[in-house]
């Protein structure tokens, strides 16, 4: 078995498919030997079984990752258990045994996906090879054209492109190698036939093209006849070029055609024949034939030159001049191939051309003095104080006229290379000038509106010095002083080249930050004047809440009001701190309105202590006493008890906060304290509140009395009769034994109502009478049983 190295094959991998490829396992290291030997052991196992799967021919792909996948388990137990190799012996043993199978199937699995690659290799160019064919007998058709010629060509570089990829697996497979020659060998076959089919087509194409050509000029000779005829002369003229023309773009053909090369050597000397006979007919018509065509042309432009050099020539004079010159250039333009034929036609179109540059020269100086003139005077407008936009386009305009007329020119003539050098130059100096004069004007421009800015901030700055202004005004000024700066922005390139403007663009950021500075002390005086009205707002509005605090009657919200109009003072003072450095005469305002509200911070105090001690006092011994008067009528027992406890607790925190509270602060005795409507000092409410809760105590305990009666012994005693009247005796037995120890308990825990009857039933007993019927009922029943 031939082993392929891993390394061949690595680049061929991504031509099998990945669906089926789960990853290798997780190579965490190993936390023990028993655990990295059950590992490999795994791993191992996985690895034969994959193995396995991949000796059937041919292997699939699923089965080729998954082996592949197994190698590297394998690979990552042995790493995650390679810091026991050196600690158990049985391990290491193992772990060679392992290494071993991972080199030997390695190299098993990577020569089995070899093996596939070339097969797909194979399969694939056997394919391309089969279109090659299929195309290349397309081409030796007899119909066979363009298309079939590029089909072919695309389908051998298809198939030389995969079997270049392919080349490298030669090495591993000598049969591959063998077939990769073997289908060199056939391209290279159909490559020669489909060039030399091209080549066919090609000269066929050439040889139809060359003998059309040739068909042409024949009758355009044919017709020239020996009559002069300037149409059938351009003819036949015009058919020797294309023939000419047919015959050098097949020079490639000759080489490689012998038939095509023996028609192109009929048709050159066919081309020689025709200049020839052209030549020969020209010299035939001689020059008579142009001089009586041109004459009449060539009589009115002698005509025009002559008039044309006087110094100021009529324009209808100039108008003739410029139709004769047209007339006469589009002549010399048309007989220029026969001069090139006849010497005699050729001296007399030299002698026509000369008179005609003549003419044209002296127009075009006409043309580029009237254009300089232009210039000339746009370029005076803008030298004006203010030039308007207009100006600087109509400057430009001309300097483009200028450009456009030195184009035409025959600037070499020496009659007007110096005129034109003049007017070259002039075009670089009106450029410069409109540039600069554009420079300065926009220089003015921009220092007028800095002047226009600056003006119109300074006039609002002083409106709001001379009035209490608005925020709008003063909003307005501000924004003004930033125009200011919005407009030296947009002439901040001016800085750099002019420095003057830059002088001025430095002042003028001084006067913005001498504006602001004026605009932000108005701004503090009137925040200061606002702010001295505003705290004497809030002093007044807060003694005014703190006096509704001090009636007897007052309440807690009156505190609660007075209290946020405090704080409101102190907030105000607070966000205001800054405006105590920046304006000294509001930060002795604010010092007289802080001293002004310590005062309103104890009064504050005292009236909340004031509120308190009557809260805890007069109103707590008001509440006790509602709270009396609803237990005395309530029929719940428990809702009496709860009433009673609530009006205790009240007069009893009315003793005790009361005594606190005056001991802390003895000024509080003598507020006053309103009880049952009238004021009394708080020592005597107190005093009524002790007395009110000693004369609670009989009715509170009367009630827990009661109340544990109804609930202990009577309700065990009503249970047990329930019970008996449904000949539960041990159940019955249950609640009575619960009478027996209630009632103790309510004898012991009450003894001033032991005698005392409670209504038991349709009867009345004491707590006594009702323990003997528990006892002797307890007792019946446990001599029954």
């Amino acid at each position: 078995m031939v082993r392929i190295p891993v390394l061949v094959i690595i680049g061929f991998f991504v031509f099998a498919p990945v669906d089926g490829f789960a990853g290798p396992p997780d190579a965490g290291a190993a936390k023990s030997v028993a655990e990295a030997s059950k590992r490999l052991e795994s791993a191992r196992a996985a690895l034969s079984a994959a193995v396995k799967r991949i000796e059937k021919d041919p292997p699939g792909n699923a089965d080729l990752d998954a082996a592949l996948a197994a190698v590297e388990g394998l690979k990552n137990a042995l790493d995650a258990g390679s810091s026991f190799e050196t600690e158990d012996l049985d391990y290491a043993k193992t772990v060679l045994a392992a290494r071993k199978e991972l080199r030997t199937n390695r190299e098993y699995v990577d020569e089995r996906r070899a093996k596939v690659h070339i097969h797909e290799f194979r399969r694939r160019i056997d394919g391309e090879l089969a279109t090659l064919n299929e195309r290349a007998a397309k081409v030796a058709g007899k119909d066979s054209g363009s298309k079939e010629l590029d089909d072919a060509r695309a389908a051998v570089t298809a198939i030389k492109k995969l079997a270049d990829e392919g080349r490298s697996l030669t090495k591993q497979d000598a049969k591959f190698a063998t077939y990769l020659t073997e289908v060199d060998a056939t391209v290279a076959r159909h490559e020669k036939a489909i060039d030399e089919r091209w080549l066919q087509l090609s000269a066929q194409k050439q040889r139809g093209l060359l003998d059309d050509s040739r068909k042409a000029l024949s009758t355009a000779l044919s017709a020239l006849g020996n009559a002069w005829s300037d149409e059938k002369f351009a003819v036949a003229d015009k058919a020797t070029a294309a023939l000419q023309k047919q015959i050098d773009e097949g020079k490639p053909l000759e080489e490689r055609d012998k038939a095509y090369r023996s028609e192109a050597e009929k048709a050159r000397a066919e081309v020689a024949q025709a200049k020839r006979r052209l030549e020969e007919v020209v010299a035939a018509a001689g020059v008579s034939r142009v001089k009586e065509e041109m004459g009449p042309a060539y009589d009115e432009l002698v005509a025009s030159a002559k008039a044309l050099r006087v110094r100021k020539p009529e324009p209808e004079q100039l108008s003739g001049a410029k139709t004769a010159a047209f007339v006469v250039r589009k002549l010399v333009e048309k007989y220029e191939p026969q001069a090139a034929r006849d010497r005699a036609i050729g001296q007399y179109l030299t002698e026509v051309k000369n008179t005609l540059v003549e003419v044209e020269v002296a127009l075009q100086l006409r043309n580029l003095e009237a254009a300089r003139a232009e210039v000339m005077q746009s370029l005076r407008n803008l030298e004006k104080r203010a030039p308007a936009p207009e100006q600087f386009e109509e400057a430009n305009t001309a300097l483009v006229i200028l450009a456009k007329t030195l184009e035409t020119v025959h600037a070499k003539n020496p009659a007007i290379s110096a005129h034109a050098a003049d007017a070259r130059q002039l075009l670089k100096d009106g450029r410069a000038t409109i540039d600069r004069r554009r420079y300065e004007v926009d220089l003015l421009q921009q220092r007028a509106k800095v002047d226009e800015a600056r003006k119109n901030a300074a006039a609002l700055v002083t409106q709001i010095q001379k009035e209490k202004p608005s925020e709008a005004q003063l909003q307005e000024a501000e924004n003004a002083v930033k125009q200011i700066g919005a407009v030296l922005e947009t002439g901040a390139p001016f800085v750099k080249k002019d420095r003057d403007y830059a002088l001025y663009a430095k002042e003028t950021k001084e006067r913005m930050a001498e504006l602001s500075d004026r605009i932000a002390r108005r701004k503090i005086v009137l925040s200061a004047a606002d702010s001295r009205v505003l705290l004497a707002e809030r002093v007044t509005q807060a003694k005014e809440k703190l006096e509704a605090t001090k009636p007897v009657s007052s309440t807690d919200a009156d505190i609660e009001t007075a209290s946020k109009s405090v704080e409101e003072l102190m907030q105000t003072i607070e966000v205001r701190a800054e405006l105590e450095r920046q304006d000294a005469g509001y930060a002795a305002y604010a010092e007289r309105s802080r001293n002004e509200l310590l005062k309103l911070v104890e009064a504050l105090e005292a009236a909340r202590q004031a509120r308190a001690l009557r809260r805890t006092t007069g109103e707590a011994l008001a509440a006790a006493g509602v709270a009396t008067e609803k237990a005395a009528s309530s029929a719940d027992l428990r809702k009496r008890k709860e009433l009673y406890a609530s009006a205790v607790e009240k007069l009893k925190a009315c003793q005790e906060d009361g005594a606190r509270m005056l001991k802390e602060n003895a000024r509080l005795a003598t507020v006053d304290v309103l009880v049952g409507g009238t004021p009394v000092k708080p020592e005597e409410a107190m005093a009524q509140c002790a007395q009110k809760a000693e004369a609670l105590q009989e009715p509170q305990k009367r009630a827990d009395a009661q109340l544990r009666f109804d609930e202990g012994p009577k309700k065990a005693y009503e249970t047990a009769k329930t019970h008996l009247s449904k000949s539960r005796k041990s159940e019955a037995l249950a609640q009575l034994n619960e009478c027996v120890v209630e009632g103790r308990i309510l004898e012991n825990r009450y003894p001033d109502f032991k005698d005392q009857k409670f209504s038991v039933g349709s009867a009345s007993m004491s707590v006594a009478e009702l323990l003997q019927v528990c006892v002797k009922e307890r007792k019946a029943l446990e001599t029954a049983r």
